[in-house]
């Protein structure tokens, strides 16, 4: 199981020198980024930290506030935090949360902090999910099992579809796991216990819907895994007509989630008859690809680990297979431009400017591309090697 580090830090540039010293030296572990306090309370619904690294002041909250939260929680109270001061109050705030085992004063230096990260991993074991805690578990109906360590998310979906299989696809992201229902290979919906993070997004498609049915829907969520869409349409509580395609696009928001959690467990369980809330559910006529790149592109930019966020003057290529890839998918029109504008040879930026998109929407494409194996991206310092050697040619054998 892989140990997973929060730094919450407003502070972009702060941020971006503790994540380059994380994942350069602690190559075994996720370091996941929030900017806020409200963001990192957010990245809890997806993965378990088994450290913080906390920046005294943030633009929603304080510090003290943000540790109080955590100590109040019974599923975060034991989470270590080191606490990133500036202002003085550091040794004030130690004393009165014990969820407070360090205070590094900043600006901090690559030593100081390399030793207490390593100091508390070495420490305290990786925290056990409890995502799996909650569900009964029969070795006997797992078709399949995996880490995204060694197995990827695509390749799960690939192999569910592929073998037609029909019945859960779980993954066990922290408090509860996301469910992909799928039908002899073809995908049903998404969806999660956790109401607050599979509703996150939807202030206004709820807006219109008696608050006694929503409280309702939320504790059936809560209890069976029954998307609130779902539970609203039977009792005649929600007014859109299509919620056929709601509860799709929230199934690929709330699967978006699992992108940036870093490394999850899953499984696959084999169901000889679904929930009554999924029995009727029309399944869709996306394979993954398509499927994955629909939950891709709720992917923000902010949620993306150090690992993952992209040298803005690198360059992408096609993988071998990669244009052949692309002419299957359904492709929005900014991803279309950017397809034709990859030469293999021209920088990120550039390619940005002549299609004329912002640098984090071609830095999220790439993102997107390079998860189904579209794309190799060769950062900038691969592609000026020493001694005017020239660059290798990406895909190549």
């Amino acid at each position: 199981m892989s140990q997973k580090i929060l730094v919450i830090d407003e502070s972009l540039v702060a941020t971006k020198l503790t994540e380059n010293v994380l994942a350069q030296n602690f190559h075994g572990v996720d370091v996941l980024l929030a900017q806020r306090g409200n963001d990192a309370f957010d990245r809890f619904n997806v993965a378990q930290p088994d450290l913080i690294l906390l920046n005294e002041s943030l633009p929603d909250m304080d510090a003290e506030a943000v540790c109080y939260r955590l100590l109040n929680d019974p599923a975060t109270s034991k989470v270590p935090v080191v606490l990133l001061a500036t202002n003085g109050n550091g040794d004030r705030i130690e004393e009165r949360y014990e969820n407070v085992i360090k205070v590094l004063p900043k600006p901090v230096t690559p030593e100081s902090l390399l030793e207490v990260v390593n100091a508390t991993l070495s420490k305290n074991k990786p925290m056990v999910n409890p995502a799996r805690q909650l569900l009964f578990h029969d070795p006997s109906r797992t078709v399949f099992s995996g880490h995204t360590a060694f197995f990827s998310l695509r390749s799960a979906l690939q192999m569910a579809y592929g073998d037609r299989l029909t019945g859960a696809l779980r993954f066990f992201v922290n408090r509860y796991p996301i469910e992909l229902f799928i039908s002899k290979g073809r995908f049903l919906f998404a969806t999660s216990r956790n109401f607050q993070m599979y509703c996150r997004d939807s202030p206004v498609i709820l807006s219109a819907t008696n608050l006694g049915l929503i409280i309702e829907g939320q504790v059936a969520q809560a209890a069976t895994g029954c998307p609130i869409f779902l539970f609203l349409s039977v009792r005649n509580g929600f007014p859109h007509d299509d919620v056929v395609q709601i509860v799709r696009d929230h199934g690929q928001r709330v699967f978006a989630n699992l992108w940036t959690a870093g490394r999850v467990t899953f499984e696959f369980e084999e169901l000889q008859e679904f929930p009554e809330y999924v029995k009727n559910f029309p399944p869709g006529t996306e394979d993954p690809d398509n499927w994955i790149l629909g939950s891709l592109r709720h992917v923000k930019f902010d949620n993306l680990m150090a690992a993952q966020r992209p040298d803005p003057n690198g360059s992408p290529a096609y993988t071998r297979k990669g244009y052949e890839l692309i002419q299957k998918l359904k492709l929005n029109d900014v991803e279309a431009r950017f397809a034709t504008a990859i030469n293999g040879a021209e920088s990120l930026q550039s390619i940005a400017k002549k299609i004329g998109i912002p640098l984090n929407d071609a830095l999220l494409i790439v993102f997107r591309f390079a998860a189904l194996d579209i794309i190799d991206y060769w950062s900038s310092n691969v592609l000026s090697l020493p001694g005017g050697a020239p660059a290798p040619t990406p895909g190549a054998a």
